[in-house]
């Protein structure tokens, strides 16, 4: 489930690796014993993960990547299937795991990821690493104040540590990770060591969750990825490849409001608080696109009824009516009711999933794209770039990109752009003199022709080096296009390059050419 426009201040702290065994409260001594049989069990099957990963700059995209180092948690489960956090392995270079007493560590490979969902699935080939450990089953969903055991390997340390906590909430929130997508999570009151995520949690001896972020403003808060998530990412990878979620595609607004319902007229169809939601906008190419109409009150998704503000009842709890779908495979069948120009109406369609904005997911899979013209640095916008640029975006009033970001779908700026193109900055040198309020602005156009992506802003700035005379790029919000003469731009490259250490003026990763 992706939510949009996404404030940038919503962003949770990731963990670095946890493992968390939940199990009921239980007094007598025999129920003691049980629960130590359980975390030894399961301590056992508990793996340690250290890995070296490649990190990029997008202010100098052009670098080399720093080799950084990262630890983190994961546990076996059937099949000699290593689960842990995708933010652990991203970009991994080098990954070495153990489990608890081994007194070597063991080659491990990736074997699936799913940033969406902050998941991953590691192999190890030496049937070594597997000897005696016992897979871990995956349970049922935990229930309200289950008493919990945190269990991990702390950064620096190499001894497995316990933190005790309850299950203090079960809703819908964002997966730091990617930044974008929203699935179901569970609140774990517990102060869950830093250097631990990726752990599993146990009730009765199953998995009910794998440990994965915490909230900087919550004391004591950490939360873990709920067993209907887990399940789902099983299941997506049995054919060997993991598709990812699917999107329903609506945007919505809540019909609580009395003057509202008398406006749309639905006092003769729908009883409130059963009213369901206004849609106001359908995202391209997602589940809904040709189904749902904005202007479609929608009061029944897979024969669960919405509310006046959007939820319905799973398991006695009001949930958000998207959470019916979230976990849906592309290709389950979606039936909704809505409600058209006073007319019920059945609706029934596959859901599907959607890339009109994986820019806004962060990417971890490959180096930054970038173009040198003249000194003047252009990127594609995602969100690993308006994190970086962010606060000086905003700072110099850079509406237009801040703007185009934001609002992608709610004013519709996929019908002109795919992903925007941003001059990022000037690398001072005599073709560029006197262009720094470019500078954090959106390109509209070169030498007249719209931009709608970075390829295609690629192959007009090759036109324009080769045939015209200047090179005129026009800007969004900005009257007066930047104009450079092309004979000028190609006879200072290659000294701009060595210059500022450059080793080639453009760069598109190969799985992004062509997109």
């Amino acid at each position: 489930m992706i939510r949009s426009p996404i404030s940038p201040g919503r962003v949770a702290l990731m963990l670095l690796g946890v493992l968390v065994l939940v199990h009921p409260v239980k007094s007598n001594a025999e129920s003691a014993r049980e629960q130590a049989n359980n975390i030894d069990i399961a301590r056992d099957a508990v793996v340690n993960i250290n890995t070296t990963y490649f990190s990029y700059s997008y202010r100098n995209p052009w670098n080399r990547p720093v080799v950084r180092r990262a630890s983190g948690t994961g546990f076996i489960i059937s099949e000699n299937r290593i689960i842990t956090n995708a933010h652990v392995v991203s970009q991994a270079n080098t990954l070495r795991v153990s489990r608890p007493n081994q007194r070597t560590d063991y080659e491990a490979r990736v074997e699936f990821i799913a940033h969406d969902c902050d998941l991953a699935m590691l192999k190890v080939d030496d049937a070594g690493f597997y000897k005696d450990a016992v897979p871990l089953e995956i349970g049922d969903q935990p229930e309200l104040n289950s008493s919990v055991e945190v269990i991990g390997f702390p950064i620096g340390g190499d001894r497995v540590s316990i933190t005790r906590g309850i299950v203090s909430r079960l809703g819908m929130d964002l997966y730091s990770h990617s930044r974008i997508d929203y699935h179901l999570t569970i609140q774990v009151d517990a102060a869950i060591n830093p250097g631990n995520s990726g752990g599993p949690a146990l009730q009765n001896g199953k998995v009910i969750g794998v440990a994965f972020q915490t909230r900087s403003q919550g004391e004591n808060l950490g939360y873990i990825i709920p067993p209907v998530v887990l399940k789902r990412f099983l299941k997506d990878t049995e054919d060997g490849h993991y598709d990812g979620y699917i999107e329903l595609g609506v945007l919505d607004f809540s019909t609580q409001n009395p003057t509202l319902r008398r406006a749309l007229n639905v006092g003769s169809v729908l009883t409130p608080p059963d009213t369901g939601v206004l849609v106001y906008r359908v995202v391209p190419g997602a589940s809904a696109d040709g189904y749902i109409k904005p202007g479609d009150i929608l009061v029944e998704i897979n024969d669960h009824t919405i509310s006046e503000s959007g939820d319905v009842e799973l398991d006695g709890h009001l949930h958000p009516y998207s959470e019916v779908v979230d976990n849906l495979e592309s290709g389950a069948p979606i039936h909704a009711k809505v409600v058209r120009d006073g007319v019920q109406l059945t609706l029934n369609f596959p859901a599907r999933p959607t890339e009109i904005i994986d820019f806004k997911r962060m990417n971890y899979d490959s180096a930054p794209a970038y173009a040198v013209l003249g000194g003047l640095v252009f990127q594609p916008l995602d969100a690993n770039l308006m994190e970086t640029y962010y606060n000086e975006w905003a700072e110099n009033h850079r509406i237009a990109v801040l703007h185009y970001y934001h609002y992608f779908l709610l004013n519709e700026l996929y019908r002109d752009h795919r992903i925007g193109v941003v001059l990022t900055r000037r690398l001072a040198d005599p073709v560029n003199v006197h262009q720094d309020r470019y500078v954090g602005l959106m390109v509209q156009s070169v030498n007249g022709a719209p931009v709608a992506d970075f390829d295609e802003f690629l192959r007009q700035v090759g036109q324009a080096l080769q045939s015209e005379k200047y090179m005129v790029i026009g800007f969004h919000n900005e009257q007066v296009p930047l104009i450079m003469r092309s004979a000028d731009v190609r006879s200072s490259e290659s000294g701009i390059l060595e210059k500022y250490g450059i080793g080639t003026a453009r760069f598109v990763p190969e799985e992004q050419a062509g997109e």
